[in-house]
């Protein structure tokens, strides 16, 4: 199986060795590693060139922004999966592609979870575990560890280049529910998630998703949305709480003892 990795990159050399390396270095072999730079001053350039014999595909030219860019990686890439590894983000270990191919992957979408900078060093940012209509616009996926398969690209869908930093997540929610694409989590630690960008203008990141809401979704739909997000917000906060995780531990440790009984 032949997997695309797409980087795109400008005026960020440091952050492009970091990621190159990461995926020059994966033990699978099959894998199509295309870069694409907006046409870099720093010595991006010379980094790619250094590496241009293990590249599938290089270009360095200005472009209309990280989105316009990840389009032109769609149109070169021919693996059965693509996945989208900015320059600054890196995978965490030489076996994750080799890890990913294990799983048997058939579904339109299937993602991992990213090691995000915290306080205390690096953390597992977990996924929701399912995709549906909710999941998909209440939460965000890290897009560095979304596989797409490549399927999902032969008719149209593309990142819309009017949004400057919320078009990765919508693109999802086309595929999911536009497009009725299958998902699936997997157990898998995929990528250094370094720094968060464009996407962390959180202004702008939320005038833009209510932007999408409104252009792709009926005012009714929208309402029920709302409400959906409030008791969603409830329930995470009920479970949150002290006593509600204990009696979930206890109930999981009835659920434990019994089995091992009727074992």
């Amino acid at each position: 199986m032949l997997i695309s990795i797409i980087t795109i990159n400008y005026n960020n050399d440091e952050g492009l060795k970091k990621t190159m390396t990461s995926v020059l270095e994966q033990t699978y072999e099959l894998i199509e590693y295309i870069v694409i730079d907006g046409g870099s001053t720093d010595g991006s350039v010379e980094v790619i060139e250094q590496n241009n014999d293990q590249l599938a595909y290089s270009v360095s030219e200005p472009d209309k922004g990280i989105y316009h860019a990840m389009n032109k990686g769609i149109e070169k890439a021919t693996g059965a999966y693509l996945l989208f590894l900015n320059s600054g983000d890196w995978l965490v270990h030489s076996k994750v592609i080799e890890n990913f191919v294990a799983f048997k992957p058939v579904e339109d979408i299937v993602y991992g979870d990213p090691l995000v900078r915290s306080g205390k060093g690096w953390s597992r940012k977990y996924m929701p575990t399912t995709l549906n209509i909710g999941t998909v616009l209440v939460n965000t996926l890290a897009h560095q560890a979304e596989f797409y398969k490549q399927s999902l690209f032969q008719d149209g869908l593309r990142y819309d280049t009017s949004y400057k930093c919320s078009s990765d997540r919508n693109l999802t929610i086309q595929a999911i529910i536009f497009k009725n694409a299958s998902s699936r989590y997997i157990d898998l630690v995929v990528c250094y998630f370094e720094n968060p960008g464009i996407s962390s203008d959180f202004e702008l990141r939320h005038q833009e998703r209510k932007r999408y809401l409104r252009e792709n979704f009926d005012p009714y739909f929208l309402k029920l949305l709302k409400e959906y997000k409030k008791q969603n917000k409830a329930y995470n906060k009920l479970r949150g709480h002290r006593i509600v995780k204990i009696a979930l531990w206890l109930q999981k440790r009835k659920e434990s003892l019994l089995l091992k009984k009727r074992i």
